[in-house]
């Protein structure tokens, strides 16, 4: 590893970001080239720590520098197995969109600004996830926020994408505040940020303030990765370019939420367990995440929302692993980590795909599409590698990073929260059928006519096709990987011939048969299926009704507070200057009655004094006139004398 590689995997994108906008002014070949390549170098530097970490030559390595030393916080790295898995995986997964970004945001406005916000993206995610200290890491966590502003509102001449953007800056906020508070409090108590500081005084802290710190962390954590309830910015963020949701949704901005929980395990320790109720709550949040939005992929019409919806599901289901863990070395964490790889990789790859089918339909609207496999094979031949790869089919990564989830999660002995995994499982199955059918399978659409398809451009296509292969092949790296992460799991491939394999495979019949009955199968049974479905698929595709609640009663709430302070303002607050006034003028005219009153009697009190003197003393002064007169005039005959004689003399 060269030694300044932890610095340059962050910094090179975020000076890189700087030039570009200057280099797109002279040349927009140039600058599309700088950025594949600055990434391309990130991705180098980030490649060349990966042996070091494996064999634990990087233990040890001093990588502070002096920053804020008015308060003693360093600048400082941390390279470790799980900052260094994701800074390879957020630089790779940049890079193959900044190459399918070539094709794909040919010929937009604005491409400067676009390339800006990726590049930066990329860096401020990387930074956030070496930081060895939580004010860095918070600093980083609020460039990204600002990053996913900037590119989900790129379109800003509509209206409803601006509107997009604002909605999910303002309510990932709400997360911001949450982890801002849990950092706080650490400080206040310990006055450091460091992490390694934190992991070794966190013990002298109670249990209360641990707890606290846990939970609002917690509450960072699921809002940055749209959890229950705070998830519905996700799809909202779906007015975004499609190369953005893959990487949003592949590496970047919700996966910071789940780096933040399995950072936590390594910061807090032993102590992770003893907090009360924290382990149980991350895994039912999670588990019901996975259940509730898998029914949202299901009803949504919008073929960007269903992989948008199944990052909610897909999350939930490494959440609800990391509260079957107690440790960094607990199957649960391991999974949790797998199974965001697997995500990583066959989202990204949904998305690509499906930005290649917006590409030549110009809609999002499945129910207009139908039968585009005969002009788009290579495009069908990568939605269903994503199929098997999202729902599971051995011998693909999630087959095992599900079923590792299923056994941690076992292991605790919470068997209801088994069964709604389970369930999510099969809705999974359920969703990425039904855009399968909808998109690829049934009859061309009056709309599919017409358009004029064909595959999209070979730069795009080249860029998804790593992604292909990375899902198919990832499974059988799972050792691997445990090996990197430093963790005991060993994972068998014979384990696809277990009866664990029939159930899993019986699982999924049971969430696909009824999407095959619903959209393909039209019979009587379908009939009836889709009349008794209809009042949940309904509820399902308004989003369970959750934005509007936030709208009525939230926003509500917000607005008659407003009203009530305008009230008040209008009919009291301003009225307040004039009361003041009114007082004001009247208690001077008190004073300056009182002052009138006391003064004409201390005026009277000397006059009379004075006269009563006068009357005196004119006796006296009447009848020694003369006598000063006569003096005066002696004196001043003196004085002229005596300057004569001055003079003469």
């Amino acid at each position: 590893m060269l030694p300044l590689a932890p610095w340059l995997i962050w910094l090179i994108p975020l000076f890189s970001s700087l030039f570009l906008p200057l280099i797109g002014k002279y040349s927009g070949r140039a600058r599309d080239y700088f950025a594949v390549a600055s990434i391309a170098a990130t991705e180098i530097f980030s490649l060349s720590i990966i042996p070091d970490v494996y064999f634990g030559a990087s233990a040890g390595t001093d990588y502070v520098v002096p920053w804020l030393t008015i308060i003693g916080v360093d600048a400082g790295l941390i390279v470790d197995p799980l900052s260094i898995l994701f800074a390879n995986l957020i630089s790779f997964l940049g890079l193959i969109v900044v190459i399918y970004s070539l094709g794909y945001m040919k010929g937009e406005e604005g491409l400067s600004r676009y390339y800006f916000f990726l590049i930066l993206f990329i860096g401020s995610m990387i930074g956030l996830v070496v930081s060895d200290n939580f004010l860095q890491m918070f600093i980083f966590w609020e460039m990204v926020g600002l990053c996913s502003y900037g590119l989900v509102s790129f379109w800003s001449k509509r209206v409803e994408v601006v509107r997009a953007g604002v909605k999910v800056f303002l309510m990932t906020r709400v997360g911001d505040v949450s982890f801002l508070f849990a950092i706080a409090i650490l400080y206040a108590n310990l006055g450091s940020f460091s992490f390694s500081y934190i992991m070794a005084h966190i013990g002298d802290l109670p249990l209360f303030t641990i707890t606290a710190v846990a939970f609002l962390m917690l509450g960072g954590a699921i809002v940055k990765s749209a959890q229950l309830p705070l998830h519905t910015w996700l799809y909202t963020a779906m007015e975004a370019p499609t190369s953005v949701s893959a990487l949003l949704h592949g590496a970047t901005m919700v996966k910071a939420g789940v780096y933040l929980i399995a950072r936590m395990f390594i910061l807090l320790g032993p102590l992770i367990s003893l907090i009360p109720l924290w382990l149980s709550t991350i895994s039912w949040l999670g588990a019901f995440t996975a259940l509730i939005g898998a029914t949202l992929a299901l009803a949504t019409p919008d073929i960007k929302g269903v992989p948008a919806y199944s990052t909610i599901s897909q999350i939930g289901f490494m959440i609800a692993a990391f509260g079957a863990a107690t440790s960094p070395s607990s199957l649960g964490w391991f999974a949790g980590l797998f199974h965001l790889m697997s995500h990583a990789f066959f989202q990204s790859l949904g998305f690509l795909a499906i930005g290649a089918i917006i590409h030549m339909l110009h809609t999002r609207d499945m129910r207009l599409m139908g039968g585009i496999r005969k002009a788009m094979p290579f495009t069908f031949a990568l939605c269903i590698v994503v199929l098997f790869a999202r729902t599971g089919v051995p011998p693909f990564a999630s087959f095992f990073s599900k079923g590792l989830i299923v056994k941690s999660l076992t292991l605790t002995g919470d068997l209801p929260i088994v069964v709604v995994i389970y369930a999510a499982i099969a809705l999974t199955f359920a969703y990425t059928l039904r855009f399968t059918i909808l998109t690829f399978l049934r009859d061309e659409s009056e709309y599919v006519v017409k358009a004029e398809l064909h595959e999209a451009p070979k730069i795009m296509l080249a860029a998804c096709t790593a992604l292909a292969i990375l899902c198919a092949a990832w499974g059988f790296m799972a050792n691997a990987f445990a090996s990197f992460m430093h963790v005991s799991q060993v994972i068998q491939i014979s384990e696809i011939f277990s009866s664990t394999t029939l159930i899993f495979i019986f699982v999924l019949f049971l969430g696909g048969f009824p999407v095959y009955l619903y959209y393909y199968k039209m019979d009587s049974i379908s009939g009836a299926f889709k009349k008794a479905a209809s009042p949940l698929i309904n509820a399902a595709a308004n989003g369970y009704y959750i934005d509007q609640f936030y709208d009525r009663v939230i926003a509500g709430g917000v607005a008659k507070f407003s009203s009530g302070l305008h009230f008040l303002e209008t009919t009291f607050f301003e009225k307040i200057p004039f009361f003041v006034s009114i007082g004001a003028i009247r208690f001077t005219r008190s004073v300056h009655s009182f002052f009138d009153i006391v003064v004409s009697k201390i005026l009277y009190i000397l006059r009379d004094r004075w006269l009563s003197d006068e009357e005196r003393n004119k006796e006296v002064v009447e009848g020694s006139l003369p006598s000063y007169l006569v003096v005066f005039l002696i004196g001043v005959i003196i004085l002229v004398i005596m300057l004569l004689m001055t003079i003469w003399m």
